[in-house]
């Protein structure tokens, strides 16, 4: 019974915290500049011409070819973009949660680094996604082909249209990556690999980030990681535990 209670606030204190970073997430669009649209344009001519320079501008290239030869394969990133990001990111947290907590609660602590990082550099760098900067041709396929629910106008008010550096999308799916590779074995563990490849065409291919966002979600992940390993550390050595075997 005590087990029971303790385990029902252990759950409502996280739900509380997963709405409380969704909140802060929504109050600091807009805090650095009040014209975070205009911004968020504007960098993103600015990564255009950093991929361009660089030589690897290939987004409008894989979109029009996928477009023109294989239409069903952007429908169906469409769908992968929308289903293997929030669903899986809830399902698995709540698996870990009642199956290993001490594993959650590392993972967690990685996922809010991450967070804390990403919501930094919306403020200080807001970039657009791809398909609304005009000096690049790429469409919303979401909006384009469907399913066109999602990132509606009506969906406006309930995230940041100028976060797509560094991508988050890319950046949690490589954190959950990590995790299936850590947790599974066999075959099955390649889904640590298939999973945030999967997620890096399907955000390209659907014109919601740049190659260049994936890179920074990429690096982002890694920086979180080694953040929440040096801080396991810490607590390891004064006899506290984050995670048995995190790595």
């Amino acid at each position: 019974m005590i087990t029971a209670v303790r385990n029902r606030r252990a759950a409502i204190s996280e739900i509380a915290l997963y709405i409380g970073a969704y909140l802060v997430y929504l109050i600091t669009n807009g805090l650095v500049y009040s014209d975070t649209l205009s911004k968020g344009l504007s960098n993103g001519d600015k990564i255009v011409s950093l991929q361009e320079r660089i030589g690897f501008l290939w987004e409008p290239g894989w979109q029009s070819w996928a477009v023109e030869n294989v239409k069903a394969l952007v429908i169906m990133m469409n769908w992968v973009y929308i289903v293997t990001y929030w669903p899986v990111i809830m399902v698995v947290a709540a698996i870990l949660f009642i199956k290993d907590r001490p594993r959650y609660n590392f993972y967690r602590t990685v996922l809010f680094i991450d967070l804390a990082g990403a919501l930094l550099t919306f403020m200080l760098f807001p970039v657009a996604s791809p398909f609304a900067i005009p000096s690049v041709d790429l469409l919303n396929t979401i909006q384009e082909f469907g399913p066109k629910f999602y990132g509606s106008e009506d969906m406006a008010a309930l995230y940041n249209i100028s976060a797509a550096m560094p991508s988050l999308h890319f950046s949690w799916t490589v954190i959950l990556g990590v995790l299936f590779w850590n947790t599974f074995r066999g075959w099955i563990r390649a889904l640590g690999l298939l999973y945030p490849v999967l997620t890096f065409f399907a955000i390209v291919l659907t014109g919601n980030h740049f190659i260049v966002d994936a890179l920074a979600g990429g690096a982002l992940a890694a920086l979180a990681f080694g953040l929440a390993w040096l801080i396991w550390i810490k607590l390891k050595l004064t006899g506290e535990r984050l995670a048995p075997q995190v790595i």
